[in-house]
């Protein structure tokens, strides 16, 4: 220990004595380990951290498929019996609709409030060993009267008071009891506001054989396997598709760990950020070594004096060890408030700074500390004391080879880097540049919720007359989703009867989109023939139909005219004829594919569109004011532009694409700066050399060539194994880019171009600086 405190005492005395290099150790260690950080902060807040439930190992989830398009789907009723009833697998199983459905929360002395509902079968809280923080959880065998509340919408709506479990409330205009409330943290699924049991409300989802509106949830028993669970689940889905095949054929299966489901879709992105920054780190490190090297060098002759009266090698080893570890656990400090301004600043959920995280931080800049500090140290032991003392020039000429070598992985490093930038910045442009269908400029939307009760036809009827006479608005359309709004969704199944193309024992399912008269030139979706809906067409059985619909059922003839059935299935069905046909609508995302869109003409809104001649935002107020005026207990929600819905539907890749470019730029800086430096160094340690040359008749433009194509060599030889990383990444970004190429030339080119001028910039400096050196002064330079 008293030796530790005696190395710990020299090396700031050491690092006090030189203040520059000690100040840029520790800022570029900041911001090496600060980013990293805060990027594992969120790995291990979102996929690392167990869930807070009761043994969340055990927890799986089932979904169904329906590939290529939907590979997430709620279970049908059958299948949801048939998972219950595996009693050998499951310990315990429950149910919930996965997609939430918007009511209308009333309350005395209150305005109305549009909450976010969904039904539970009352064994989801105790499988999740979830109790609420006030009241009662619900019973097994609960009436569908009661509700459970989040804690955030018992402080918003009622203030925190104590009493509310017993309280009384109208959700679309029935009544309700609270039973409890949940304790802060539980949010399951994430986007619930209250949870009921089965009711009226919530249809026929747990009864008719077609819809696949339920989430499964499931508690593996002691010595039951993921790989077992999913064996015997397999078996018997491909049983039910056998038995009815009208409803299940096409259909596959997955299970997974309830962990795994929830984090499925932002794994890769935070996985690849997190292995960005740990290449930052690496980088930083390289820099770090490089200055260490220069210190060494620098104070070889001091440490040759020191072996030579009797300091073992450990010990100096030991001591420079402990100069570069305190050097990297000022920059983890520092680091650390780095860490906590990123978060606050850019992190899309919380993300504490518990114990697991300062531990990470810990061991990311003890581990920082060895690495950077290795090199030196390892130079040391192979200096030659009786050399270092009788040489009069500085010694290190030993450390070229090794600063090389540091230079060459650092520009490897830093560009796989910017490769991968550069892969998803071309790919989030191409993005950006798909056509979604419609024209999201000057369009201003909000969510509606008018309760089943009242005459939704009258109340859009008061809505738009009111909004219409605004000034500047253009039109107004109703609707029961909007595009890019993907939670909204709702299929129906069809037949074209006579058609080659349909599978009788496998109907075709389109979206269903409710929507106005009004609502094709207010979102301006072009009409490629026949004609657009009108108001007579509310009380007629007629359809539209979207291209992708058209071409693959009729496929080179006008659909318009044509008749299909649209339900409900039986002796009886209902036909409907087609009046036009719309053009394609990237309503799940503008990297997906257009599906078979359906329109129903309908006045019964979700959402209001509204187009504007100016910005819409300007109109909002006004809109919601209205609205207000027109039906005083509707709650408005989700008040949005269509720009704004647009940007949203693209933010997860923004976000990572963003995150990764500043985490390539930060490289690039610091290869910018490690280049510099050994350049200088290596300019410094051959002065005298240059001075023979220039002497000798060498030109300045033969010095400053020199020097730089010393450093181009470094760096092509680093080209060369980083363009082989970047090659590798391929796998890494395979499932993260949209419409580029992962092996698209033009980028390796381009990458490459900007990677030799950062270093030809880096070099020509200290090149310059050689170039001018007078060869007298140079000859006496020791």
């Amino acid at each position: 220990m008293g030796n530790f405190l005696q190395d710990l005492r020299y090396a700031l005395r050491t690092l006090a004595r030189a203040p520059g290099f000690a100040t840029i150790a520790i800022l570029t260690l900041a911001l090496g380990i600060g980013a990293n950080t805060a990027i594992f902060s969120l790995v291990h807040a979102v996929i690392l951290k167990p869930l807070p439930y009761r043994e969340p190992a055990k927890l799986v989830a089932v979904w169904d498929t329906y590939l290529p398009n939907y590979p997430k789907l709620g279970v049908s009723p059958p299948e949801l019996a048939a998972w219950q009833q595996q009693t050998d697998l499951f310990a315990e199983t429950a149910w919930y609709r996965y997609v939430s459905q918007d009511l209308n929360l009333s309350t005395p002395g209150a305005e109305a409030l549009e909450v976010h509902a969904t039904f539970v079968s009352p064994a989801l809280f105790p499988l999740l060993g979830v109790t609420p923080a006030l009241g009662r959880a619900l019973a097994s065998n609960e009436g569908p009267g009661s509700v459970l509340i989040s804690h955030a919408l018992w402080l918003r709506r009622f203030g925190g008071d104590a009493d509310v479990p017993g309280r009384t409330i109208r959700l679309s205009d029935q009544e309700f009891t609270i039973a409890g409330v949940l304790p802060a943290d539980f949010q399951f699924p994430d986007w619930a506001d209250v949870w009921l049991p089965p009711g009226p409300l919530l249809g026929d989802e747990t009864t008719n054989p077609v819809r696949h509106a339920l989430g499964f949830v499931g508690r593996l028993r002691s010595g039951a396997t993921l790989a077992q669970a999913s064996g015997r689940l397999q078996t018997i889905a491909a049983r039910l598709a056998a038995e009815h095949p009208k409803t299940s054929t096409g259909f596959g299966m997955k299970i997974l760990g309830l962990q795994d489901d929830l984090t499925s879709n932002v794994r890769p992105a935070l996985l690849l950020l997190l292995g960005a920054v740990t290449l930052v780190l690496l980088i930083a490190c390289g820099n770090i070594a490089n200055l260490l090297l220069s210190r060494a060098s620098g104070r070889a002759r001091e440490i040759a004096v020191r072996t030579a009266l009797g300091a073992g090698s450990w010990r100096v080893v030991r001591q420079l060890l402990t100069e570069s570890i305190l050097l990297a656990t000022l920059g983890g400090a520092l680091g650390l408030a780095l860490a906590r301004w990123c978060l606050s600043v850019m992190a899309p959920v919380p993300a504490p700074l518990d114990s697991t995280v300062l531990l990470f931080l810990l061991g990311v800049s003890t581990v920082t500390g060895v690495v950077s500090g290795l090199a030196p140290a390892l130079q040391t032991l192979r200096s030659d004391t009786n050399t270092v003392i009788k040489s009069a020039a500085p010694a290190g000429g030993g450390s070229a080879a090794m600063r090389g070598a540091l230079v060459v992985l650092e520009f490897a490093l830093a560009l796989v880097l910017v490769v991968g930038a550069g892969i998803l910045a071309k790919s989030f442009l191409r993005l950006m540049q798909v056509d979604p269908g419609i024209d999201p400029r000057g369009v201003l939307t909000m969510r509606l919720s008018i309760p089943p009760s009242r005459d939704q036809n009258a109340v859009f009827h008061r809505i738009e007359e009111r909004v219409r006479r605004l000034p500047g608005v253009e039109s107004v359309a109703a609707a029961n989703s909007l595009p890019l709004i993907v939670n909204r969704a709702v299929t129906t199944r069809f037949n074209v009867p006579g058609s080659p193309l349909i599978n009788p024992d496998m109907l075709p399912a389109a979206q269903i989109r409710a929507v106005s008269p009004e609502y094709f030139r207010t979102m301006r979706i072009p009409l490629r023939s026949g004609r657009a809906f009108t108001e007579r067409d509310l009380k007629e059985s007629v359809v539209m139909i979207n291209e992708t619909m058209a071409r693959r059922f009729w496929p080179g003839r006008d659909p318009v005219g044509m008749k299909f059935i649209t339900g409900p299935w039986g002796p009886n069905p209902t036909w409907s004829t087609i009046i036009g046909v719309a053009g394609d609508v990237k309503n799940f995302g503008l990297d997906s594919e257009a599906t078979m869109d359906l329109y129903f003409p309908s006045l019964s809104p979700q959402y209001l569109a509204v187009r504007t001649a100016g910005d819409p935002a300007t109109l909002a107020a006004a809109v919601r004011r209205e609205v207000a005026a027109a039906d005083p207990d509707l709650p408005i929600s989700d008040l949005r532009t269509m720009d704004e819905i647009l940007a949203q539907s693209a933010r997860a890749r923004r976000w990572t694409m963003a995150l990764l470019a500043v985490f390539a730029g930060l490289a690039l800086v610091l290869l910018l700066v490690g280049i510099y430096g050994v350049m200088s160094w290596t300019v410094a340690q051959r002065t005298r050399e240059i001075g023979i040359r220039m002497a000798l008749g060498a030109g300045r433009g033969q010095v400053l060539g020199m020097v730089i194509r010393y450093g181009l060599k470094l760096s092509a030889v680093g080209l060369a194994i980083g363009a082989a990383g970047a090659f590798a990444l391929r796998r890494v970004l395979a499932g993260m880019v949209f419409d580029v190429s992962l092996a698209d030339p033009a980028i390796y080119l381009a990458v490459a171009l900007l990677m030799l001028a950062v270093a030809l910039v880096a070099c020509y400096v200290p090149a310059r600086r050689a170039s001018r050196v007078d060869p007298l002064t140079a000859l006496r330079w020791e």
